[in-house]
């Protein structure tokens, strides 16, 4: 695209250190003519000029204020210089460059992920005499490389930096909701880079969290623009789990109920977005799950898909929606209660940054109430041996999630208190019923009263419980952070517990038990049994676990769909194929089943995504000799031999004479039992349990026991005594 030739700018000819002070007719015209936006928000205005002049600037803005344009415009402002703009996320870069470079603006960034050949030519366009490039994108560790820190150095000495943003400012406070160690080591900006104005952005501090950004980024006497918190156009509602029959069911009719939008649903675990991604699809919502733990190719599809529409619902862990430029999300959920306010208030503020009327929807449960404060609580008492400074941390991690409790148990305005936990006092009449408890108070107050009730019950009767997904949940806190962490992603394992483990855990446990020492035999065999017993159930009951990794029938039901629709398109495509859409599906699906489904859901899951693109640019002969391979390989029969057990004359006899003498008496009827075993149409009798041994004993003695005479043998021992 051509890049659009800058407006000339009319400033009055006062200066403050060399800088222009910008009139607001000049920059509204860089506006519409950059942007098409008819003038500034809230703000931006101020911020804009503050930096033009060569001032320190903090500017907290809600999310969808406009946070970019408050460096964006003096980046077009200046006749030449570059504004270096710092981004926690990748995505967020890639985004903002990519929107920058179809409106004509000269934009880059440099990450990790770009080849060297891209790398040098933003290098060689930094270094020369005018560089056209007005912005540069960096992440955090980047600016704290020496090689890096020494080039910009150069640039500031050409006078070539115009100013330094920091977004997503937060990060570097210790008392934030995403604080980053790396965001610390941008506090040698100011000593390096004296005369740059710098920018701090941040949508959620507290009042707490602004001043410690402001001093740790070492500002001087910055312009302090703080803009209202109070998002009116989202409706603010809580749901709780207890009170439902079916959770899913209640959120898949309120999607369907809301029509074809847009809507983000937040889940803390990878394993519940796979889930509840497959239950949206079987209730006929185009939804996938968006997590770490998919690779990057996968990922990418799933974020265009959505992006362009093709997917209604991406159900993702709390990374997914930073530096993502969709305006027209209309609903977002919270499937489990977020770890503090900040989190919610900045991933629920994704919703209606077009100013249009959105939904915050949040579902509490009892039991997810009680897993946060278990993992907040042990890594509290983790970091109890640390630091004092660590200890204060832990403590405000569970300050902040109790506010977010009382936030869902309290029948008070939601709004005003959103409000109020970042400073900001206001009235419960700003509200005007946009709030589950402003429009239905009596309804809320009722379903509070409920859940006391549900709560005191389940607390008496012992049934509530703390579902733990994974080992790792516990170990620590960090597993649900706001980004992802590659760490963690290899500290899973797959394998099950052995069984040799739930013997030697059997056998500890009885050496612990509580059993008599003078107890006689029968007392003894008696516990024995019982405990087996016990064993076995134990042991049925984990055996009926379905493995949080397999691949569920709903998540099968919803690839065959996905794979359906695709097959669809593909058909319009090319619309010489005359293959049945079901059948055709029904075979792709069963096909990447038989592959990876054995597996685990995340190779099943690439597989299925990869079926889906391969459709999208496949050939009708292609596609003809595909499904006739994996129609011809399924109408193979499986051949499959039977070993015939062999076993030794010893152990044939031993095993024959301990059946015909306990359990299984007169079940054989072949000539001999070796005869009978070693016959492949015949079954081996079941090898009785140690309870089944003990009863057929027990059985056994009870019966008289007779002489081959005729004679009972106690009668016979009673005569050679007489």
């Amino acid at each position: 695209m051509m890049k659009k030739s800058p407006l000339p700018l009319q400033s009055s000819s006062s200066r403050r250190n060399d800088n222009h002070i910008y009139g607001k007719e000049a920059l509204v015209k860089l506006l519409r003519w950059h942007f098409g936006y008819a003038d500034f928000r809230g703000k931006q205005l101020d911020a804009i000029q503050a930096i033009l002049s060569g001032r320190d600037c903090f500017c907290l803005m809600p999310t969808g204020g406009g946070k970019s344009m408050c460096y964006q415009i003096p980046a077009l402002a200046k006749k030449a210089g570059i504004v270096l703009v710092v981004c926690p996320l990748i995505a967020l870069m890639e985004n903002q460059v990519a929107a920058l470079k179809e409106k004509g603006i000269a934009a880059e960034y440099l990450s990790s992920t770009q080849t060297s050949s891209v790398k040098n030519k933003i290098h060689e366009e930094i270094d020369s005499g005018r560089p056209s490039l007005r912005l540069l994108y960096v992440t955090p560790e980047l600016i704290a490389t020496p090689g890096f820190m020494s080039k910009l150095t150069k640039i500031c000495a050409r006078g070539l930096l115009n100013l330094i943003a920091i977004d997503e400012a937060h990060c570097i406070s210790s008392w934030g909701h995403d604080f980053r160690p790396s965001y610390r080591k941008l506090s040698s900006l100011r000593s390096h880079f004296p005369s740059v104005p710098i920018l701090a952005l941040t949508a959620t501090a507290a009042p707490k969290v602004q001043k410690d950004v402001i001093e740790s980024l070492c500002l001087q006497d910055p312009l302090v623009l703080k803009s209202s918190f109070n998002r009116p156009n989202i409706y603010y509602e809580v749901r709780y789990k207890d009170l439902l029959n079916d959770v899913y069911a209640d959120l898949s009719n309120l999607l369907k109920s809301e029509g074809d939008v847009c809507a983000i649903v937040y889940c803390l675990e990878r394993t519940a977005c796979d889930d509840l991604s497959a239950h949206l699809s079987k209730f006929g919502i185009s939804s996938a799950a968006y997590h770490a733990g998919l690779n990057d190719k996968l990922r990418s599809s799933v974020l265009g898909d959505w992006i362009s529409s093709k997917i209604q619902v991406v159900v993702a862990t709390v990374a997914f929606g930073m530096g993502i430029d969709r305006k027209d999300v209309r609903i977002v959920c919270h499937f489990n209660i977020p770890k503090s306010m900040e989190a919610f208030y900045q991933e629920s503020g994704r919703a209606g940054r077009d100013q249009l009327l959105s939904k915050s929807l949040l579902y509490y449960g009892i039991d997810d109430r009680k897993r946060m404060e278990f993992i907040l609580r042990n890594a509290e008492g983790k970091k109890s041996k640390a630091s004092n400074a660590q200890e204060g941390l832990s403590k405000k991690s569970l300050t902040d999630f109790h506010q977010m409790v009382e936030y869902c148990e309290s029948s008070g305005c939601r709004r005003k208190k959103i409000l109020e936990s970042f400073g900001e006092q206001v009235s419960a009449s700003l509200c005007k019923k946009s709030c589950d408890c402003c429009k239905h108070p009596n309804l809320v107050a009722k379903y509070l009263e409920e859940l006391t009730t549900t709560s005191v019950l389940r607390n008496k009767g012992g049934s509530s419980q703390i579902f733990m997904s994974s080992s790792s949940c516990v170990k620590d806190e960090g597993n649900f952070s706001e980004f992802w962490n590659r760490d963690d992603e290899a500290s899973g394992s797959e394998e099950a517990i052995s069984d040799s483990d739930d013997g030697i855990e059997v056998i500890r446990r009885l050496g612990h038990s509580k059993l008599p020492k003078k107890s006689g035999f029968n007392e003894k065999m008696d516990f024995l049994q019982r405990a087996e017993e016990k064993y076995y159930e134990s042991k049925h009951e984990q055996s009926n676990k379905q493995n949080k990794n397999a691949v569920s029938d709903s998540l099968r039901e919803s690839s065959r769909q996905r794979l359906l629709n695709a097959f669809k398109q593909a058909r319009e495509r090319l619309g010489d194929i005359k293959h049945q859409v079901e059948t055709s599906a029904t075979s792709l699906e069963n096909e990447c089943y038989k592959k990876y489904g054995k597996t685990g859901k995340s190779f099943y899951y690439s597989q299925v995504a990869s079926t889906v693109r391969w459709l999208s640019t496949t050939t009708s002969v292609e596609l003809t000799d595909r499904l006739g391979a994996i129609a011809s390989s399924a109408s193979q029969p499986e051949t499959s031999s039977l070993a015939s057990p062999t076993l030794d004359q010893g152990h044939q006899e031993h095993t024959t004479e301990c059946f015909e003498s306990s359990v299984v008496p007169k079940t054989l009827t072949c000539a001999s039992p070796i005869e009978c075993f070693s016959s492949p149409s015949a079954k081996l009798p079941a090898i009785p349990s140690f309870s089944e041994f003990i009863n057929s004993k027990k059985a056994k003695d009870k019966q008289p026991r007779r002489s081959p005479g005729g004679v009972e043998k106690n009668s016979e021992k009673r005569m050679k005594l007489q």
